[in-house]
């Protein structure tokens, strides 16, 4: 063998090599691309954003000039899509726009095949809709490529590069790698759609318990507890309170669920166990129960910590007070003002009923006073002129 031969066949394997880790560069590239979308398709983003990431990170691996999602969905009438993601060739107001299903769009829904060519706009077939003809004219590669997970088909994924770009040649080579880009977008998509269908499901529920469960649970409370206030042996009337204190105990654990159902995120539920959110539950809880919903006056950083027992009994004596109110008359307005100061907490509760017979403390506010006199406070009742009741708790920070 002359040294010429050996010479040239080194040079070819030279270039072999070099076009194999070319290649399996530009693999790991879209690897990673597709990777990255997944994180991001996994995270908080609904549909709309969720999809918008998929044509954002298309165009920035491929260098594509133009990429579009057109969703088939069984909400839509049948002949109809909609271009639901449009990035590039100026095209982004054309977003949520219905059009006919058409053209290489209604044909890669139909067949779940791609369509790849060098020269989309002459492709047999190929029909854009007539507001954006003009724009995708400058279009020559292109790609149509079904969106399918789970044998579900989400709709078309369109991608094209202008006429002469320096990113076409390399991407006329890389259509396999944006084959595996749709499909990875498809898997990430059903996990979104999923998602959100398990979310409208913990809202429909939980809008459910809040609005009957929850609102029946006050209103049995509140007429029991009416209905105690008129029993004078002490006995029975223990045994109403008690079962009134099972009532707010099956309240706190429903509520406990609707807070789970409706905060996904840990940081969220906590919010909602703040002294402000579970005040505003309580007079939400209420609303029914009134006709009308009770106002709530604050002052000072009510969300400031607190002793635990001082938040939980804060929450409980503000719902005795709206029992009260509830219980004994149909006021027309009722008040709740919380002052938050650094010495203690104050809550006022006013209400305009025309019966004041109960202006004393009876019943569950007997047990809020002692509980508020163990923390070093104390609970009081008295009559509102011209008519309704006012009821005072206060309890000191430092105990």
């Amino acid at each position: 063998m002359n040294s010429s031969s050996a010479w040239t066949r080194g040079a070819a394997l030279t270039i072999d090599t070099s076009n194999l880790l070319t290649e399996e560069h530009r693999r790991e590239r879209w690897l990673q691309a597709a990777l990255e979308m997944t994180r991001l398709l996994l995270g908080d983003v609904d549909r709309r954003e969720a999809l918008r990431v998929v044509t954002g990170k298309l165009r920035e691996v491929s260098g594509a000039d133009y990429a579009a999602i057109v969703s088939d969905e069984p909400i839509y009438p049948e002949d109809t899509v909609v271009f639901e993601a449009v990035d590039g060739l100026g095209l982004e107001w054309y977003e949520g726009t219905p059009v006919p299903k058409q053209g290489l769009t209604a044909e890669v829904i139909r067949t779940g095949a791609k369509v790849v060519s060098q020269d989309i706009t002459h492709e047999e077939g190929y029909d854009p809709p007539v507001q954006v003809a003009e724009a995708l004219s400058a279009l020559g590669l292109g790609m149509y490529l079904p969106l399918v997970a789970a044998g579900r088909m989400f709709g078309a994924l369109i991608v094209g590069w202008r006429r002469g770009s320096p990113h076409e040649r390399v991407a006329a080579e890389e259509a396999p790698l944006v084959e595996m880009f749709a499909g990875h977008a498809a898997l990430a998509l059903q996990q979104v759609q999923a998602r959100l269908l398990v979310m409208e499901d913990r809202e429909r529920i939980a809008t459910d318990l809040h609005d009957s469960v929850i609102d029946r649970l006050f209103a049995i409370a509140s007429h029991l507890y009416g209905v105690a206030c008129k029993i004078t042996r002490t006995d029975i009337q223990q045994q109403m309170h008690e079962a009134i204190d099972e009532l707010d105990e099956a309240t706190r654990q429903i509520r406990t669920a609707i807070f789970a159902l409706r905060h996904e995120s840990e940081a969220e539920a906590r919010a909602m166990e703040t002294p402000s959110g579970q005040i505003l539950e309580e007079i939400d809880a209420a609303r029914n129960t009134f006709g009308f919903t009770p106002r709530l006056v604050v002052h000072g950083p009510l969300d400031r910590p607190m002793p635990a027992r001082v938040q939980r009994e804060l929450v409980r004596a503000v719902r005795e007070a709206l029992a009260n109110a509830a219980a004994h008359a149909t006021p027309t307005t009722v008040e709740v003002n919380v002052d938050m100061t650094p010495r203690g907490v104050a809550l006022v509760v006013t209400d305009d009923s025309h019966l004041m017979e109960h202006s004393t403390l009876h019943g569950a506010l007997v047990r809020v006073h002692t509980r508020a006199a163990s923390l070093g406070g104390a609970c009081t009742v008295r009559p509102r002129r011209p008519t309704g009741t006012i009821l005072e708790w206060r309890v000191p920070l430092a105990s």
